[in-house]
């Protein structure tokens, strides 16, 4: 039965009436025909005007007497200025709606701006969290706390006794107070700060419906916190790449394999550093602007190297976003800190060898430039793991060997564990800080303490590859990869308006062709700029070069009509003109920078009409040394890369065996007067 008559309660103050008129007036204009009492309260906070709020520690102070009149039955629902919800609230109530903030902002009140102010002025603030934010601005100035309404902090200032208050812009706005305000604060405000809760027993459905519609959340995003593994793009999980794929936002850090990200072409990519001594965000701005992207309705993918919540400063960001009642989804990863050793054949527990382990960061959380605090080393615990650890290694070492462990104790240091161009170090607590500085180290790196360490085995009977591609993971299994990347790969500049002129055109296109696995990346990034060629393409006739190409078409859920197992320009020219009668088929053609003019001209000869789309360019890379020390082979993955490196370095070493992917690889050394001893396909 439709809801006709709604007690709602409040406190008593102006402001605290003035937002259940703010809600009234929303529920006036959907529901017309319903009836709205109003009754006020005051709460404990209200009472109690002495305490000082930084000293009150209760978190339902201004909340337990409306929470009560909910459960007694005397009102319906409570309006609450959404930040002064407690951190839970009693098993039988929840949020019934959170509206809109029209502003979250804080604004100081004063005689003059709180730069002008002369030191030693009175600057009321109503929280710790304020009171640390203006003595970061101000420290000279004396720091008072408040109580009272906004009326009654305001009157202190007119009364001489404060210089200045630190107060909520949008309470001021709410008030008509808004001339006086001096300035906006720059820091951030409370968490829900403007935004009104209402409150209602859990198990009243038909208030739960009747508000619904009021509640923002409705409009909300996800965030999801995805590990991303230890470093190899291959060992981030089935469902990390899943959420990848539906994201429409990605935050990534300098951990994270850029290989990852190709599983989110359509999703907006945003560097956040979150590397030792060079946060490209710090903390607080990240976490907002994870909130400010969830709070616009987007979906929202957090990505961190290893596992989100094993030093990975997870626990921050869920923390903060549970504080605006925002969904937080966890995909779990393979931590660094079990996975590096794992690959390397490292147990870190085995029997007659260790029975415990502890995971150790070098670093605390107030830690400064600075200020270093000891490492404390658990007693007891038979293998140690340190994550973070490099730039504080003789420091470790210092405390293992105080903690009682022998010196001869082994000790492994894995640099860029799992990728293509992992280090590791090994030796003992005497020697290993000389054996890392000699080698120079570098992070991230985990360093594992204990017995467990002689497991490890090098691979000294495997071969040396330089690989000339750019993406070396599915070759590691073929020997130890040397990764000397002779192209790069990045977008093309597409405007608003040739996107516009592309989507105006696309419908006419009966066949598109993709020749490499970038072509597919970028075109599809390009198409979901322009949703309507999304909902299109999968209509298309999409004929690809090669099983990779296929490959990664999949993997955007898209599917080829052909496939040309001969991976050369002629092989897929015979394959169109198999399965097409061409003669006046419109054929899109996105491609790289590079001129490549065959299948253009023999279509168009055929009486076919082509058009190429530069979704990509193909660069070569700046100049590299060589390897140093032995190598055996060197694989060439494209023409642009045999040309790239010739370009840089003249000539191949001699005792190098050359390995070439695909037909059009080797034709390009041919011309080049080299032979390739092998050629590798996939």
């Amino acid at each position: 039965m439709p809801i006709q008559k709604l007690h709602i309660g409040s406190r008593a103050s102006r402001l605290a009436v003035i937002q259940v008129d703010e809600l009234r007036a929303m529920i006036a204009e959907a529901c017309r025909d319903i009836s709205v009492t109003h009754e006020t309260f005051q709460s404990a906070g209200d009472l109690d005007k002495k305490t000082s709020l930084m000293q009150n520690k209760k978190d339902n102070l201004w909340t337990d007497v409306l929470d009560q009149a909910v459960l007694d039955g005397l009102i319906d629902v409570a309006v609450h200025s959404a930040k002064d919800l407690p951190e839970k609230l009693p098993a039988d109530l929840m949020i019934l709606a959170l509206t809109r903030s029209p502003d979250e902002t804080d604004a100081f009140v004063g005689r003059q701006s709180l730069g002008r102010l002369p030191a030693g002025s009175r600057i009321g603030t109503s929280s710790g969290l304020r009171r640390e934010s203006v003595a970061r601005l101000r420290p000279d100035c004396e720091l008072v706390a408040v109580r009272g309404t906004i009326e009654e902090r305001l009157a202190q200032i007119d009364a001489g006794e404060l210089d200045g208050l630190i107060v909520a812009t949008v309470a001021l706005k709410r008030l008509g107070l808004e001339d006086r305000i001096t300035g906006i604060m720059p820091w951030e405000g409370f968490p829900l700060q403007g935004q009104l809760a209402v409150v209602g027993r859990r198990d009243n459905r038909a208030l739960r419906r009747f508000f619904e519609p009021f509640d923002v959340r409705r409009e909300y995003g996800e965030v999801t916190l995805v590990g991303a593994g230890p470093g190899d793009p291959d060992l981030i999980t089935l469902k990390g790449m899943k959420a990848l794929r539906s994201a429409d936002c990605v935050m990534y850090d300098y951990l994270v394999h850029k290989a990852i990200l190709e599983h989110a072409p359509q999703a907006e990519k945003v560097y956040v550093g979150k590397r030792k001594g060079d946060h490209t965000l710090l903390q607080q701005e990240l976490c907002r602007l994870i909130r400010q992207q969830a709070m616009a309705g987007k979906k929202v993918v957090r990505l961190k190297g290893g596992d989100p919540l094993i030093f990975g400063r997870g626990a921050d960001e869920i923390g903060y976003l549970r504080k605006y009642h925002m969904r937080v989804n966890v995909i779990p990863g393979v931590s660094s800190a079990t996975g590096i050793p794992s690959r390397l054949g490292m147990p870190l527990t085995a029997r007659d060898y260790s029975s415990s382990v502890a995971f150790l960061s070098a670093h605390q959380a107030e830690e400064t430039s600075i200020r270093n605090d000891a490492i404390h080393v658990p007693q007891g615990v038979d293998t140690l793991v340190f994550l973070m650890g490099l730039s504080k290694l003789e420091a470790i070492v210092f405390a293992v060997r105080g903690s009682g462990r022998d010196i001869a104790t082994p000790v492994a240091i894995i640099s860029r564990g799992t990728r293509y161009d992992e280090t590791i170090v090994t030796g003992d607590l005497e020697n290993i800080v000389d054996r890392a500085r000699a080698v120079n180290a570098q992070p991230p790196a985990l360093i594992v303490i204990g017995k467990v360490v002689t497991f490890y085995r090098p691979e000294r009977d495997r071969e040396t590859i330089v690989y000339t591609g750019t993406h070396p993971e599915k070759y590691r299994s073929m020997g130890s990869l040397i990764h000397l990347p002779m192209i790069e790969i990045s977008p093309a500049e597409i405007t608003g308006e040739q996107a516009d002129q592309l989507a105006a055109d696309f419908p006419a296109y009966d066949i598109i062709l993709l020749t490499s696995r970038f072509a597919v990346v970028h075109f599809l990034e390009l198409a979901r700029r322009r949703p309507a060629m999304c909902g299109l393409l999968a209509e298309k006739d999409i004929v690809v070069i090669g099983k990779d190409t296929a490959q990664a078409l999949m993997d955007a859920d898209y599917h080829p009509r052909y496939v040309a197992s001969d991976e050369t320009s002629r092989g897929l020219f015979r394959l169109l003109t198999q399965k097409y009668d061409v003669q006046g088929k419109r054929i899109l053609f996105p491609r790289s920078n590079l001129p490549n003019p065959y299948l253009k001209t023999e279509l168009e000869k055929l009486g076919a009409h082509v058009t190429q789309l530069t979704v990509y360019v193909n660069e070569p890379t700046a100049k590299a040394e060589l390897p140093a020390g032995q190598v055996d082979k060197i694989i060439f993955t494209s023409p642009s890369t045999v040309n790239s490196f010739l370009d840089k370095y003249q000539s191949i070493p001699a005792d190098w065996t050359i390995l070439s992917k695909g037909p059009v690889t080797q034709q390009a050394l041919r011309e080049h007067n080299y032979e390739s001893e092998m050629m590798i396909y996939g």
